[in-house]
């Protein structure tokens, strides 16, 4: 992890003195300067090494066949309607056609749970996440069974979304527009609800870090949260983190989203 400019700066200032006491006190003498900008750039290299590790285990998390990332990113590249081949000089499974218009697979969760990994899959559908057609699930299930790992147990899942009512209150800087807010907090809901990870959970606050990311929101009170998957009979409150049965899910019509500006707070 990058160290501080200060904590870096200390190091060299004691390291210094330590073998020439015989330096400036002053606590602007040119050479403590100097440590300052080394000290900086050393913060900077560091800190490009802390996201340079962090990319490369997020790849070598993504190429490791067998992880879940991996089966996610295995489900992203189905092509429905289109045979699955096998070359038999490279021992790879492929296309015979690249075509991104049949890659039906824009929501996908992984979980594992008792030995068995379950595969949550969704499409988009004008707008909206929507579940697989049955012919869809069926040629879907056929594509994951031919690049499973042998022995795998694997459950592939496609159905209705799970339901979030949500009664909340956003206080917004009052320099900005009311209606400006409102389309941002909108947008960022959206955006929330269709652009998770391959985590079939729902976390509670990442949910309200989405909205105070929106600028002009200065604070959130998420009054209750609610969550109500396919096989249940009624909504359930949202604790930290719940897993979605569909692994997605949809507001439900009657979310209470208010606004209130912060001078009123």
């Amino acid at each position: 992890m990058a160290r501080t400019t200060n904590d870096i700066q200390q190091a060299m200032i004691d390291g210094l003195l330590a073998e020439r006491p015989d330096l400036s006190p002053s606590g602007v003498a040119e050479w403590r300067l100097w440590t300052r900008v080394v000290a900086s750039a050393i913060h900077l290299f560091e800190v490009l090494l802390d996201r340079f590790r962090v990319e490369m285990e997020e790849v070598a998390d993504k190429v490791t066949p067998g992880t879940a990332r991996w089966y996610a990113d295995q489900c992203r590249r189905f092509q429905n309607g289109h045979e699955l081949l096998f070359d038999e000089h490279s021992a790879q499974l492929y296309y015979a056609e690249d075509d991104p218009a049949t890659r039906i697979i824009d929501v996908v969760a992984v979980t594992e749970g008792a030995g068995v990994l379950s595969i949550k899959v969704a499409k988009m559908d004008g707008g909206k996440v929507v579940p697989l057609t049955a012919d869809e699930l069926r040629n879907f299930t056929g594509y994951v069974e031919s690049v499973k790992f042998a022995g795998a147990q694997i459950t592939t899942v496609s159905t209705a979304a799970d339901r979030m009512r949500y009664t909340m209150e956003v206080f917004y800087d009052p320099v900005v527009p009311l209606t400006t807010v409102r389309e941002r907090v909108t947008a960022a809901l959206d955006a929330f609800r269709t652009g998770r990870d391959f985590d079939a959970r729902f976390y509670r606050q990442k949910f309200i870090a989405a909205i105070m990311a929106v600028d002009g929101v200065v604070t959130v009170d998420l009054k209750t949260i609610e969550r109500k998957g396919t096989s249940m009979a009624d909504y359930q409150p949202v604790g930290v983190a719940e897993e979605l049965e569909a692994g997605y899910f949809d507001y439900s019509n009657d979310c209470v989203l208010t606004f209130t500006s912060s001078k009123r707070a």
